[in-house]
């Protein structure tokens, strides 16, 4: 009999303990995975979200809301600014770039953002079909957006709901037409719809747009609400056709690290607005996700400690069951540290085969997240490509967990190596 078939006819004499233990150890590392996957995902995602973005202005309110609802659009603006004066950014030579944003509609679910040409530039999204807009109200849209080249939409007015209205007004007699589709980027882009500044300032009855003689605001549109909401909602666009234009945001990309470090102090300081860091705020959101990735952790450590015990308790229980045989062992001219070897190696098998079953297990979990939360589809989440970015990792959990069923198996090895042959005789 050789060394490997003795090490696994032993594990299959308790396969019933030794399966409870392998489980342990599985779900454990599972647990890990998961969590490593969706970090790496998630990182990816932010990264590429927000690369180049050195700052965000907008208007005074928390910086970290300012951050995810205008680089990451998953949250409401603080507010609007006035363009005339955000004009002295957009031309300030201390910028490598300035790109506006004016949000305010959506259409179902996908924002809709008053921007220019170079948001697209700056993520490198390259159009599949169609062409950058030239006109007010004509859009492109992102590759997750279902809407095809030629397709006319209307949107409406807020950030939240799934229906084209909600409880937002819809701008029924203000179409947008899709000029153009975006090829997928794996950015923010893939979610939005893109159009030019003064489209949105023309639904909004925005003056600069209407002097400029692109057209008028929607006042008399049709609307189904009653007359109380009609009449408040015509006022509300009264007021707005005499507003000053107005867009959410600025994305800025900085020319030098003493612009980086001075330049929000001063604009914080001296102006009417919020310059927040992109890097800097989602540090500290993540802070506050590392305590959910902390418990995961914590989680997964006490399964697999939980699985070291079961793997001692297999080996230990069956000592005086297998002195026989090691007995019979060492009259074959088996040594001690050979006997020591075997049984440890019993223990590094189990943790070894239970680690890889963990890993299996969580790719296969990651994968059916993947299918059964849509954002997660629709942010382009893909297991292998997570596999190997988080593949280091992974080799260091699997190798703890060895390492942990070796530490299992030291007292029974021990035992099993000082077991006396002539004790063993006497008693048979």
């Amino acid at each position: 009999m050789t060394d490997r078939s003795y090490v696994l006819s032993a594990l299959l004499a308790r396969w019933p303990l030794n399966l409870l233990s392998l489980l342990l150890a599985a779900f454990g590392v599972m647990l890990i995975v998961v969590v490593i996957l969706f970090t790496h995902h998630v990182g990816g995602r932010l990264s590429s979200d927000a690369k180049g973005i050195d700052l965000v202005v907008g208007a005074k309110g928390s910086p970290l809301q300012l951050v995810l609802s205008s680089v990451y659009h998953v949250d409401v603006p603080t507010g609007n600014i006035d363009f005339a004066q955000a004009q002295k950014l957009l031309k300030d030579p201390q910028f490598r770039f300035a790109i506006p944003l004016a949000l305010g509609d959506r259409w179902h679910a996908f924002r809709i953002v008053g921007t220019t040409p170079d948001y697209m530039r700056h993520y490198g999204a390259a159009l599949e079909t169609g062409d950058v807009w030239n006109a007010p109200f004509e859009a492109v849209v992102g590759a997750d957006v279902p809407l095809q080249l030629g397709e006319r939409f209307v949107g409406a007015h807020g950030l939240s709901g799934h229906g084209t209205g909600g409880d937002g007004h819809v701008h029924e007699s203000s179409p947008y037409t899709v000029t153009g589709r975006l090829a997928r980027s794996g950015t923010v882009l893939d979610r939005l719809i893109l159009t030019s500044v003064e489209s949105v300032w023309m639904i909004h009855g925005q003056s600069e747009a209407q002097g400029a003689g692109h057209g008028q605001p929607d006042q008399h549109e049709h609307h189904e609400h009653g007359d109380d909401h009609d009449h408040e909602h015509s006022h509300s666009h009264d007021h707005a056709a005499a507003a000053k234009p107005e867009i959410t945001a600025i994305l800025l990309g900085v020319r030098s690290p003493a612009a980086m470090m001075n330049l929000p102090r001063q604009l914080n300081r001296d102006t009417g607005f919020l310059a927040a860091h992109p890097a800097l705020e989602m540090a500290r959101l993540g802070a506050v996700f590392g305590v959910g990735r902390m418990s995961g952790a914590v989680l997964s450590g006490f399964l697999i400690v939980v699985a070291a015990f079961g793997i001692f308790a297999g080996l230990a229980s069956g000592l005086e069951q297998r002195a026989g045989d090691i007995a019979v062992l060492r009259a074959l001219g088996y040594t001690p540290l050979r006997i020591f070897g075997l049984v440890a190696a019993e223990g590094a098998l189990l943790a070894f085969a239970g680690a890889v079953c963990g890993v299996v297990f969580g790719a296969a979990g990651f994968a059916i997240l993947i299918r059964v939360i849509k954002p997660l589809q629709d942010s382009g989440a893909h297991v292998g490509p997570l596999l190997a970015q988080g593949a280091l990792h992974i080799l260091l959990v699997c190798g703890a967990v060895v390492v942990v069923g070796v530490l299992a198996a030291l007292i029974p090895a021990l035992r099993c190596a000082k077991t006396s042959i002539v004790k063993q005789l006497i008693r048979a």
